[in-house]
C-alpha cells in the first residue's frame, strides 16, 4: 500500500491499532493486541513500537485480569505474550533497517568516485575523510600528499586553495555548518594546478543515523567560471537596459505580483514632476493614480484592478497630469512577465503621450475619408492582415507600389483568401514565413527584411513591421503592416563595404609603412607595405589574439639607434605624447635606411590611450641630401669668409690699429722714461707691460685672420658668451658713440658656457651687432638703442637676440639667403655666413619684425655642442626637439 502523506500513514495505523484492540476486547484475546504492536512499528518507526509494545503488554495483562484468569494464568504465558509483542517488534525494525539500507544506500547510492565535479566526504567534525580523484587532480596534489592531509586534524584543510579574498567568508560559512548541521552551499574561486582561479559552487550536507547526529559530510564542489563569466555579462547588459530605459522617451515602470510599484525611470520621474520624497516607490502607485484626471480617475482604477486580476497584459488610454498642471492623454501598456510555470513574476508597463496622438485623431475620426486620406499619402507602404494570415487592404502607396489591390474583407467566406507570398522573393520566402508562423503563434510583433517583387518586376528590399491589434479582452482582431523601401540603403551598405575593401587596399599600398599599436606599443596590425618593405612574417593564431611579427620591429632597428628609440617610445607611451624619431631601419635587402617614425595616440571620450598609430616613411634620401646640403653651406660659408675680405680689412685695420697706436705711443713713453735724469724705472716697467698688452692684442687679431682663412676644422671649447658679447661691444665702441647708439645688454645670471669655436661665434655676434648700427644710417630716430639678450632655454639650449629700435627687415624670409641686400655697398652674404655658422654649431638662427618697430634675430647653441646629424650620419634625429630648436 502507497501512502501519499505521513498523515495518511499514521490514519492508517491507528485505524488498524483501534481494530486490534477491539477484537482483543470482543474475542477476549489478547494476541489481537499485537496488531497496534506491528502496525506502530511499520508506519511510526522503532521508538514508537517499543512503546506500544510495553503498552500493549500491560493492556494484555488488563484483560486476563479483568476475567479472573490472572491468577491461575501461570507467569509464563504471560511472558509468551510480552515476548511475542517485543520478538514482532523487532522482526519489523529490523526488515524496514535493512529492506531500507538495501534500497537507498546499496541498491542507488553512486560512489564518490561517480560524482560529477569536486565530490569530497568529511568527519562529522570537518576533517577530511575522502575526496574523489577529480578533485585532486584539478588541485595538483599527490595521493601522498592526500593521504597527509587527510590523516591532519585539520577541519578546513581545502583553505589553501581558496582565493584570498574568499577564504573568510568560505571559512567563517563551514563553520556555521559543522555548528548548526545546516547544509552548506559557498560560491568561491579555486586555484587550479596551473596556478589559475575559477570559480565554484560548493555544496554539502550532512548524513545523520536514527537518531538524527551527524556521521558524516557529503559535497560536490562544481565548476560555474562560465555562469559567472555570463552572470558579470548579463549585469552589464542590465546596465545598459537600465540606461536605456532611462533615455528613451517613454515612461516606464515596474512592479510586483501584487501590483505594487519597484521601479520607475528617469522619463517618469520628470514628467511627472516627482520630488525626492516621492520617488520612494512605497506608495508610488497612489501617486501615479492620484495624478489621473478626475473625471476618468474611478473608472481607470476599477479597470486596473480588474485587469491586473486577469494577468494578462493589457492597454489603457486615459489622462494624466503632467508636471506642468495640464493633463495629457497617455497610453498604459502593461505587460506580465511569467515563468516556466505560467505565475506571474513582474509587471512591466509604459506610459506614452499619445496627447497629440489623441488630439489627432479626434480630429480625424471627423471624416473617414479624411484618415483613409492620411494612411494613403503617408510615405510607407500600410497592409492589414486577418489572424489567420490573409491580406485583406494596402494603403494607395502599396497598390502603386504592387500594383495589386486585395478584397475589402476576409470574413466573407465567398471573398478572395490571399496570402500574396508570391511576391516574395524565393531565397527569402522560406525565411519570411517562418517569422509570420512565430508571430501569429506567439502574439508578438515583428521585424523582419526581405525582397519583394514591384509592379515593374524588380524585386527591391523592403524592412516590414508587423503589430497586432487586441481587442479589450486582449485578442488578436488584426495585423498591421508597414513596410519601407530600403532598396537605397541597402544598396549603400554595399557600397560601404566595397569603400571598406578599397580603403583597406589603399592602406596596404600607399607608399608609406603603417602600424597599429595596443595601449602598451604592442603592434596589433602592419599594412602590407610595412611587410613587404622589411620582409615581416605576420600570422595570427586565432580572431582577435595576439599578432606574431618576425622579426620583431624592434629588432629592425640599428643597433646604434636601437636604445634611444626604445626609451624615447617608452617616454612618450608614459605620458601619452605624441611620438617622432628618425633613426635607420633595415630593409628586406638588409640594407639599412633612415626613416621618419611617427606616432599618435587615439584616446577615448574619457582621455584613456586606446591605440597608437603610427607611420614610418623612407627619408633616406632626404637625410643623405640635407648632409650634402650641409657640407655645400660649409664650404659656403669659408668662401664667403674670403669674398668678404675687402669688407672685414677695415673692421681687422680698425682692431690692429688700436693696440699699434699704442705700442707707438707706449715706446716712445719707455723712452722718455729711461731717459729722464735719473731714469723712472717704476714707470717705465709699467709702460712696458701696456706695450706687451698691446702686442698680445695685435696677435689674437692675426690669430683671427688665420683662422678665418684656415681649411681646417676649427677647435671648439668653452665660450663664455657673456665674454664675447662684452669683447664685441667693446670692439665696437667707437661706432656707438659716433652714431649715439645705447646698448643695453641683458644676460642671466647662471649663464652656462658653450662647446663653440669662440672667432666664429664672435664672428656672429659682430655681425649682427654691425647690422644693427649700420641700420640706424639714414635715419632721423631720436632714440637709437639696441637690446642684446643671453638666456638660457633649457639644459641644453642657449638663446642669443639682438634687437634694435630701427625701420625693421624688408623681408625677413630672405635675409638669410645669400646675396640678398638692401645695401648698395655690401655683398648680402653676412647672414648667410651666420646662419651657417650657428647651424654647424647645432643651433637655429631666425630674423622677425618687433611689434614695436625695429629687428630682432635670434640664434641658438647647444651647450654641449652637438650637432643635429654628425658628418658619419649616425646620430638619432628627435623630431619632436628639432620642431622646437632643441636638440637630442
Amino acid at each position: 500500500m502507497d501512502f501519499q502523506t505521513s498523515q495518511q500513514r499514521r490514519l492508517f495505523a491507528f485505524a488498524a491499532s483501534a481494530i486490534g484492540a477491539g477484537v482483543a476486547v470482543l474475542l477476549n484475546e489478547p494476541v489481537g493486541l499485537l496488531i497496534a504492536v506491528a502496525f506502530a512499528t511499520i508506519c511510526f518507526g522503532c521508538r514508537w513500537g517499543v512503546a506500544t509494545a510495553i503498552v500493549m503488554s500491560a493492556a494484555a495483562a488488563a484483560l486476563i485480569w479483568a476475567e479472573g484468569d490472572l491468577a491461575s494464568l501461570s507467569i509464563r504465558g504471560w511472558s509468551a505474550y510480552a515476548i511475542s509483542a517485543f520478538g514482532i517488534w523487532a522482526v519489523i525494525t529490523s526488515y524496514r533497517t535493512i529492506s531500507f539500507y538495501d534500497q537507498v544506500y546499496k541498491a542507488v547510492r553512486p560512489t564518490l568516485e561517480d560524482i560529477p565535479g569536486l565530490g569530497w566526504s568529511a568527519y562529522p567534525d570537518g576533517r577530511m575523510r575522502f575526496v574523489n580523484p577529480a578533485a585532486t587532480e584539478f588541485v595538483g596534489i599527490t595521493p601522498e600528499e592526500m593521504k597527509e592531509r587527510m590523516e591532519g586534524t585539520d577541519t578546513a584543510w581545502w583553505t589553501p586553495f581558496i582565493h584570498p579574498d574568499d577564504r573568510e567568508r568560505s571559512l567563517a560559512l563551514w563553520r556555521n555548518s559543522l555548528t548548526t548541521g545546516e547544509p552548506l552551499i559557498d560560491e568561491q574561486r579555486v586555484r587550479r594546478f596551473d596556478g589559475t582561479y575559477r570559480w565554484f559552487r560548493d555544496s554539502a550536507i550532512a548524513s545523520r543515523d536514527e537518531k538524527g547526529d551527524i556521521t558524516a559530510w557529503y559535497g560536490s564542489t562544481v565548476d560555474i567560471t562560465d555562469q559567472k563569466n555570463a552572470e558579470a555579462a548579463l549585469k552589464a547588459s542590465e546596465q545598459q537596459l537600465r540606461e536605456l530605459i532611462n533615455t528613451v522617451p517613454a515612461l516606464i515602470w515596474r512592479a510586483g505580483p501584487d501590483g505594487k510599484t519597484t521601479y520607475v525611470n528617469d522619463q517618469l520621474i520628470e514628467w511627472f514632476g516627482l520630488s525626492t520624497g516621492e520617488r520612494d516607490v512605497d506608495g508610488l502607485e497612489s501617486l501615479l493614480m492620484d495624478a489621473v484626471h478626475p473625471e476618468e480617475r474611478q473608472d481607470v482604477r476599477a479597470t486596473v484592478n480588474r485587469l491586473f486580476a486577469t494577468r494578462r497584459s493589457f492597454s489603457l488610454k486615459y489622462r494624466h497630469r503632467r508636471s506642468d498642471g495640464f493633463f495629457r492623454w497617455t497610453n498604459a501598456t502593461v505587460q506580465p512577465l511569467l515563468d516556466t510555470d505560467g505565475s506571474i513574476v513582474q509587471w512591466y508597463g509604459v506610459f506614452l503621450d499619445i496627447n497629440d496622438e489623441i488630439e489627432a485623431l479626434n480630429a480625424l475620426r471627423r471624416s473617414e475619408t479624411e484618415t483613409r486620406l492620411i494612411v494613403d499619402t503617408v510615405p510607407s507602404l500600410i497592409w492589414l492582415m486577418s489572424t489567420e494570415g490573409f491580406v485583406y487592404h494596402f494603403n494607395d502607396r502599396m497598390v502603386e507600389w504592387t500594383g495589386i489591390e486585395p478584397g475589402k474583407n476576409p470574413s466573407d467566406p465567398s471573398a478572395p483568401q490571399p496570402t500574396y507570398s508570391e511576391l516574395i522573393h524565393p531565397h527569402d520566402s522560406e525565411r519570411i514565413a517562418a517569422e509570420f508562423k512565430k508571430a501569429f503563434e506567439t502574439g508578438t510583433a515583428l521585424h523582419t527584411k526581405g525582397r519583394l517583387l514591384r509592379k515593374d518586376g524588380q524585386f527591391r528590399w523592403l524592412d516590414s513591421r508587423v503589430e497586432p491589434l487586441r481587442d479589450e479582452a486582449g485578442n488578436i482582431i488584426r495585423w498591421y503592416g508597414v513596410s519601407i523601401d530600403i532598396e537605397d540603403e541597402v544598396r549603400a551598405q554595399a557600397a560601404l563595404r566595397e569603400s571598406e575593401r578599397y580603403l583597406q587596399h589603399m592602406i596596404d599600398t600607399v607608399p608609406v609603412g603603417i602600424v597599429l599599436s595596443d595601449n602598451s606599443g604592442t603592434p596589433v596590425y602592419v599594412n602590407k607595405r610595412l611587410v613587404d618593405n622589411n620582409g615581416l612574417n605576420v600570422s595570427r593564431e586565432s580572431e582577435g589574439s595576439r599578432l606574431d611579427i618576425s622579426p620583431a620591429v624592434e629588432d629592425l632597428i640599428h643597433p646604434d639607434d636601437r636604445e634611444t628609440v626604445e626609451n624615447r617610445w617608452a617616454q612618450a607611451r608614459g605620458k601619452g605624447k605624441p611620438y617622432a624619431m628618425r633613426y635607420r631601419q633595415r630593409r628586406a635587402d638588409g640594407v639599412y635606411r633612415w626613416i621618419e617614425d611617427r606616432s599618435e595616440p587615439f584616446r577615448d571620450d574619457g582621455g584613456k590611450i586606446l591605440q597608437w598609430y603610427g607611420v614610418n616613411l623612407d627619408i633616406d634620401d632626404e637625410v643623405k641630401a640635407q648632409e650634402a646640403l650641409r657640407i655645400a653651406d660649409e664650404r659656403l660659408a669659408k668662401a664667403a669668409r674670403t669674398v668678404s675680405l675687402s669688407e672685414l680689412s677695415i673692421s681687422i685695420a680698425h682692431d690692429l690699429n688700436q693696440p699699434l697706436q699704442g705700442v707707438v705711443s707706449n715706446v716712445t713713453a719707455f723712452k722718455n722714461w729711461l731717459g729722464a735724469t735719473p731714469p723712472n724705472l717704476e714707470r717705465a716697467t709699467r709702460t712696458a707691460e701696456w706695450i706687451v698688452r698691446d702686442v698680445e692684442a695685435a696677435a689674437e687679431v692675426v690669430s683671427r685672420i688665420r683662422t678665418i682663412f684656415s681649411q681646417t676644422e676649427h677647435k671648439r671649447e668653452a665660450v663664455s658668451l657673456r665674454a664675447v658679447i662684452e669683447d664685441v661691444k667693446s670692439s665696437l665702441a667707437d661706432k656707438l658713440i659716433a652714431g649715439k647708439i645705447k646698448v643695453h645688454v641683458d644676460l642671466d645670471g647662471d649663464l652656462p658656457d658653450t662647446q663653440a669655436d669662440r672667432v666664429q661665434i664672435e664672428q656672429v655676434v659682430l655681425n649682427l651687432l654691425k647690422n644693427s648700427v649700420e641700420a640706424f644710417d639714414g635715419t632721423r630716430s631720436r632714440s637709437r638703442s639696441i637690446e642684446v639678450r643671453a638666456r638660457k632655454v633649457n639644459g641644453e639650449v642657449v638663446e642669443v637676440s639682438v634687437g634694435d629700435n630701427g625701420p625693421g627687415l624688408t623681408d625677413p624670409e630672405k635675409v638669410f639667403e645669400a646675396f640678398y641686400t638692401t645695401k648698395s655697398d655690401a655683398l648680402g652674404i653676412g647672414l648667410a655666413i651666420c646662419r651657417s655658422i650657428v647651424e654647424a654649431h647645432g643651433g637655429q638662427l631666425s630674423a622677425s619684425n618687433r611689434g614695436r618697430g625695429g629687428a630682432l634675430v635670434t640664434f641658438t647653441l647647444p651647450t654641449n655642442g652637438r650637432a643635429r646629424i654628425d658628418a658619419a650620419g649616425s646620430a638619432v634625429v628627435d623630431i619632436e626637439a628639432l620642431n622646437r630648436g632643441e636638440l637630442q
